[in-house]
């Protein structure tokens, strides 16, 4: 295998995506190259001859890949990617170069703002912190007394360097109610993976040889380093096959791309596992030593044959039955692959499994081209002693999930007992940078959350559709304009990413760990001393144990153990499962009720003269953050409505026309685009328009929200949303 620090650079390789990168990924060829910062009138921050390179990591996703920020006269000129960061493989996509807008944009979030009008109405003045921070303090208090601090409910967004600040408040205040960004997101697959290895794992993309993907959309869905991954490879022996209902850019780059039927995976999935062990194909020793539940694994799956699957999934039994064979041969460099994103339906979880089973019996575990478990530098814990108070009732959400995770929560699930205030009522809400409007499915609901509340305040950088309905509005500094704690991000190859500031804060805007600590000096001794210490003092901290760490990161942005991933940890090993091995059978989910293996269950048809609704990503914008940059709106002005030419004709709609969307819960109107990119029963719409916000200029009155749209359906095993399972009509507007 090539060295990965081989593949890392060469001097064409960084000429050519050190600007824009990722071709096809990124920018593609649908709009200008990324333009230099455009002349403005706000103020600057630094000084004339102030003309540095700054180490930093991005924020515009959770990927935090490695940048260096170029300051020229105090001000940030452009963003080049880290050549020495190997998760971005020295790489850097659209919204990263994008990024500098975050710091110039006009609509960014300036001083602190408190509410004089309607919620909603977008009447605002401006405070002082001083003002702002006692207002908060005093609202926070005034629940706690009332409904007891769990009365205050906290939500924040996965993926930012400062969110532990965050949390650390909520204990510290004493209230249990947290709910984060996964409960949207990954959380069933941490949790089907987990029931099955002990871990979530990584999966090493680049050394495999055949790699199945389901819905994950890695060339849209930018995840690094397996964005970049997916299309490189050793040799000529890779292969990609796709299942999704549309043609995506990564079924564009695929060898097979099959428009399975929506909410029939797992029949894919299973009918493999039926080949695979019908045919013998399975690693036997590896099975035999590593694994428990194989013969009841193998009774289980006799009657999933691809003859069985292809009347759901609708893809033909040969094709089922080679690509498992094939999978089986090139095994065990092949994988399929996890997928991150939110769940499919009220089954994920065991979809999840099926997929970890599947590798799992192959032997695509813990080896090269297959699953691998993360590996991590350790970095030393910032410790507190939260204060105690013996009033507080457990999490609104208690058991609303068989595995229900403490930190994450679930959003659904939490929202609907706070709107039936059982078993007792919330009535404040502290949200650090999460749009929970744009992201929570079935928008009303959270409106009529809201409008319950007795005091809403966000954090944020700008003025999201959140911001936009709270009582009191707190600018964050960018990250660029901070200094970050350390961050340890695990994979094949483990980092740990740098993010320092590049310029000065602009206008009054503060970062997170400054507005937690004088927010804690109005809430009490007990709290502020939690927060008694400086940014400088926890990265030293951090590192306290291995000071090469802070000094590779000042020399390079980057710190590693080593570049090569490691295979074959776990060999000899007791897994963090009950049995300590992979379980295909698991008994902990027979103790609990659930099915101790997957179980196909068919869903729901799409009703006549209906189209199940579809939710993805692109790479122009990172769930509802990023549309209303200029850089990035110029690529991408507003969303549209997927609809196949078959049902467009059956409607009598036409390209381009305005429709209106309806689903039980919620409607919409955007413009209509007829592609057969699509299957006939599906319909499909971008994340990230459709804003109530006018503190968002570009996207106000642009497109539709699919949040308004998307029924709240709940997976019951982690507490995930079900975003596939809304069913919509479509006529004309």
């Amino acid at each position: 295998m090539s060295r990965l620090i081989d593949k890392k650079l060469s001097r064409r390789r960084f000429i050519g995506t050190s600007t824009c990168a990722l071709a096809g990924v990124g920018l593609a060829s649908q709009g200008r190259v990324l333009r230099a910062l455009a002349t403005s009138e706000e103020p600057l921050s630094g000084k004339l001859g102030d003309n540095r390179d700054v180490f930093t990591a991005c924020g515009m996703c959770v990927n935090k890949c490695g940048v260096i920020a170029r300051v020229r006269d105090g001000r940030i000129y452009k963003l080049d990617p880290n050549p020495e960061y190997l998760k971005s493989r020295g790489m850097l996509c659209a919204r990263g170069n994008a990024g500098l807008n975050q710091v110039y944009d006009p609509d960014r979030l300036k001083y602190p703002l408190i509410r004089v009008g309607e919620r909603g109405e977008g009447k605002w003045r401006r405070a002082s912190w001083e003002e702002a921070l006692d207002l908060v303090a005093k609202k926070m208090n005034e629940i706690a007394e009332k409904h007891t601090r769990a009365g205050v409910m906290f939500a924040s967004t996965e993926g930012t360097f400062q969110e532990h600040f965050f949390l650390q408040m909520a204990e510290c205040f004493g209230s249990p109610n947290t709910v984060r960004h996964p409960t949207l997101c990954l959380s069933s697959n941490i949790q089907g993976f987990s029931a099955t290895f002990g871990t979530y794992p990584s999966a090493d993309i680049l050394n495999s040889d055949y790699i199945i993907m389901a819905g994950a959309n890695r060339s849209e869905a930018l995840l690094t380093p397996d964005s970049i991954d997916q299309l490189k490879g050793d040799g000529g022996r890779r292969k990609l096959v796709y299942l999704d209902p549309r043609f995506t850019k990564t079924a564009a780059k695929a060898d097979e791309w099959y428009p399975i039927k929506p909410g029939t995976d797992m029949a894919f999935v299973l009918a493999m596992i039926h080949v695979i062990i019908g045919e013998g194909l399975y690693a036997k020793d590896f099975v035999a030593t590593t694994t428990v539940g194989f013969d009841e694994l193998a009774a289980h799956v006799q009657q999933y044959s691809p003859e069985w699957a292809e009347q759901h999934c609708q893809i033909a039994a040969a094709d089922i039955r080679r690509v498992a064979r094939e999978f089986a041969k090139a095994a065990p460099k092949a994988l399929f692959y996890p997928g991150r994103r939110s769940s499919f339906a009220d089954d994920d979880v065991q979809l999840r499994r099926a997929m970890a089973i599947v590798n799992a019996i192959v032997g695509s575990w813990d080896t090269e081209g297959g699953l691998v478990p993360n590996s991590v530098i350790p970095l030393s814990k910032h410790d507190y002693l939260a204060p105690w108070y013996d009033d507080v009732p457990e999490r609104i959400d208690k058991d609303s999930a068989v595995f229900l995770s403490e930190k994450d929560g679930s959003w659904t699930a939490m929202r609907d007992r706070i709107l039936a205030a059982d078993p007792y009522a919330i009535k404040g809400m502290m949200v650090y940078k999460q749009n929970l409007v744009m992201s929570v499915p079935n928008r009303a609901k959270t409106l009529k959350m809201m409008k319950q509340m007795d005091f809403i305040c966000t954090i944020d950088i700008c003025m999201s559709d959140t911001a936009w309905l709270s009582d009191v509005v707190l600018p964050e500094a960018t990250y660029l304009e901070r200094q970050d704690p350390l961050e340890s991000l695990s994979g094949v190859v483990p980092v740990v990413a740098f993010r320092q500031p590049c310029v000065e804060a602009m206008f009054e805007s503060k970062p997170c760990l400054w507005i937690m600590q004088n927010l804690a000096k109005r809430l009490g001794s007990e709290i502020a001393e939690t927060f008694d210490f400086t940014m400088d003092e926890h990265i030293h901290h951090q590192v306290s144990k291995n000071p090469q760490i802070l000094k590779d990161l000042k020399k390079k942005g980057v710190y590693y153990l080593k570049v090569e991933p490691s295979y074959g940890l776990t060999q000899g090993k007791r897994l963090k499962t009950k049995s300590g091995k992979i379980e295909l059978y698991s008994e902990n989910y027979a103790s609990k009720g659930l099915d101790p293996m997957p179980v196909f269950r068919p869903h729901a048809e799409v009703p006549p003269g209906k189209f199940r609704l579809l939710v993805g990503r692109n790479a122009y914008f990172t769930h509802g953050t990023t549309a209303n940059n200029a850089f990035l709106h110029e690529l991408m002005p507003e969303n549209s409505l997927w609809l196949n030419p078959q049902a467009a004709q059956k409607l009598g709609l036409r390209n381009g026309q305005p429709v209106k969307v309806k689903s039980a819960v919620g409607e919409g109107v955007l413009r209509l685009e007829v592609t057969d990119k699509i299957r006939p029963d599906c319909v499909y719409m971008a994340h990230g328009f459709g804003v109530l916000s006018k503190g968002q200029s570009l996207i106000y009155g642009r497109g539709a929200c699919d949040a308004a749209l998307i029924e709240d359906a709940l997976e019951p095993i982690s507490g995930n949303v079900a975003m596939h399972q809304t069913f919509v009509d479509v006529s004309p507007a």
